[in-house]
């Protein structure tokens, strides 16, 4: 029996934590939005977004960071595929978060925000709660839930949504695909990747609020922002940290940096392999494989995982992962014969309405589809007429 009691009083303690808010700030306290620049890898590539809370009598100093997630979850690579990754609220002291930042040559901006008593203690609460062990994980969503649009939700709920988002300085009409090239320029191969993954969804025109998915947005809107009735600025300063910016490289793409070229490349050997049947098979075996396994990925993203951006490929007319099953064959029989040229025509089609597609295609794809179309009717057409003079 005691242990029993011992059992629901440490039971009910720890409920009663885990739920208590958060210490009270002081009039000291300041809530700051920290805009991190691009980085080099492909993760950073769309720059990152952190809420700092700094209270000097209370020593307090940290970021709040929506974008972390931990490698040592339980089947980490298949649910990063399937868009069931867990993404974490993080908290790390501003001096590690602002090292970290300058050794990756990533520079910061730090927008002060401009919160009463009130509103400064509800942010704080709300964060402190997000940040539970309960509370801190969520299904990220590269579009619609990731670590900026987190932090334009709950600066709203801390001013009871009366902020005011000013979109006169948007360049509109935007899609979400095309907000994204500034971020790719000096990434032309992970460009064309991301177009080609990327489906209809990605099209769509922009609202003010999607354009937020990207922390330098959260930046601009927070800095024309204005909160309730009196309009007040909902920033008050702003400061550059470090006050240096990192100048970028100049970057020059040559011929194997520009994807376009490197796709004529591959068509026009496969053009030339054609006049040579031990050429022209090796070559097959190789592209054919490929385009297959390229159309499995993109109809896996479609069809086997819960990512939002990568649904309803039309890449998938001239990619198609059933290619997966003839690749190998040496010998055409009918059916080997008839499925090349529907998957010919199926390309034909892509490239005909290439720019009437509400998707928008990947034009580095142009040589490929058209090598498709090639080598599905060779056989059955051109090379059969010209056997046959």
């Amino acid at each position: 029996m005691r242990h029993l009691f011992l059992l629901l009083f440490f039971g009910c303690a720890d409920l009663l934590f885990a739920q208590s808010p958060a210490l009270p700030l002081s009039d000291t306290a300041r809530i700051s939005l920290m805009t991190v620049a691009q980085g080099e890898e492909v993760y950073s590539l769309f720059g990152h977004s952190a809420l700092r809370v700094r209270d000097p009598y209370q020593r307090l100093d940290r970021c709040y960071n929506y974008g972390t997630f931990d490698f040592d979850q339980p089947n980490f690579l298949l649910k990063f595929c399937q868009g069931k990754l867990l993404y974490s609220l993080d908290t790390e002291p501003y001096r590690g978060f602002e090292y970290g930042n300058i050794q990756d040559r990533r520079a910061m901006r730090e927008q002060l925000l401009n919160l009463d008593k009130t509103q400064r203690q509800r942010l704080f609460d709300l964060l402190e709660t997000n940040a539970l062990p309960q509370n801190r994980s969520y299904k990220y969503d590269f579009f619609y839930d990731n670590c900026a649009t987190r932090i334009r939700d709950i600066v709203e709920e801390a001013f009871e949504y009366q902020v005011r988002f000013d979109s006169s300085g948007l360049a509109q009409p935007k899609t979400m695909r095309q907000l994204l090239r500034p971020y790719l320029e000096v990434h032309p191969w992970t460009q064309f990747g991301i177009d080609l993954v990327l489906g209809y969804a990605a099209d769509r025109r922009a609202n003010a609020e999607d354009f937020m998915f990207l922390p330098d947005y959260v930046h601009d809107m927070f800095a024309n922002a204005k909160v309730g009735n009196e309009a007040r600025p909902l920033v008050v300063s702003e400061r550059n940290v470090p006050e240096y910016s990192f100048p970028r490289p100049d970057w020059q793409p040559g011929f194997f940096g520009r994807p376009f070229w490197v796709m004529c490349l591959v068509a026009l050997v496969g053009l030339l392999c054609m006049a040579h049947p031990r050429n022209e098979r090796v070559f097959d075996f190789i592209f054919w494989f490929v385009l297959g396994l390229a159309g499995l990925v993109m109809f896996l993203l479609w069809f086997a995982t819960d990512h939002s951006a990568t649904k309803v490929n039309a890449n998938l007319l001239w990619a198609l992962p059933t290619h997966l099953l003839f690749f190998w064959r040496r010998t055409r029989n009918e059916v080997v014969e008839v499925y090349f040229i529907g998957a010919a025509i199926l390309a034909a089609l892509a490239l005909v309405f290439w720019k009437f597609i509400p998707q928008e295609m990947p034009v580095a794809a142009i040589p490929l589809a058209a090598l498709v179309v090639v080598k599905g009717l060779w056989r059955r057409y051109w090379k059969v007429r010209a056997e046959e003079v």
